[in-house]
């Protein structure tokens, strides 16, 4: 029975994050402050992650990763597989070794995810030669500043799903 569980927990958070980018797509990306929007895709997966399983969590980041890569413009092929995957990796570690999971622990995953993505964000650029460090990185901390109000509310979304369907 723990298959079963385990296969609707995950397809009611697929389905709740594919809300979360609707609103994404429909309301947040016209949001402007500093010429920056907030980006909601790694906090979705940060917040699944500080409440879940390592393994499901790497697995569920790397599909998620998959579909924006897909459907969003990255810096590189993968680029969103590599960051959530690891974003999600570093958050079970953390769940299992720092912080115990709740809350804080999704707000510290959410910080870490959204970091991690402008970093590798400014170091793809950068590489590149089309970015400036330190304009990326002021991108990156406004995108933080934006995003991170919003946790709450997918820690909220996320709450009825990780309770209902919690493992035994």
């Amino acid at each position: 029975m723990r298959y079963g569980k385990t296969f609707y927990r995950w397809l009611f958070y697929a389905l709740a994050a594919g809300a979360c980018l609707m609103v994404q797509g429909l309301i947040l990306d016209r949001l402007r402050l500093w010429g920056i929007h907030p980006f909601l895709p790694p906090v979705l997966v940060a917040v699944a992650a500080a409440r879940e399983d390592r393994q499901e969590s790497l697995c569920a980041a790397a599909v998620f990763g998959l579909v924006c890569d897909l459907t969003m413009s990255p810096v590189i092929p993968c680029f969103y597989i590599l960051t959530f995957a690891a974003a999600a990796f570093l958050t079970g570690l953390m769940a299992k070794h720092l912080i115990v999971p709740g809350f804080f622990c999704a707000l510290a995953a959410s910080v870490l995810a959204i970091v991690l993505n402008g970093a590798f964000h400014t170091l793809f650029l950068t590489y590149r030669g089309v970015g400036n460090f330190a304009a990326s990185a002021a991108i990156t901390g406004s995108e933080l500043l934006l995003t991170l109000p919003l946790m709450p509310l997918v820690y909220l979304l996320y709450g009825p799903i990780h309770r209902r369907f919690q493992a035994d």
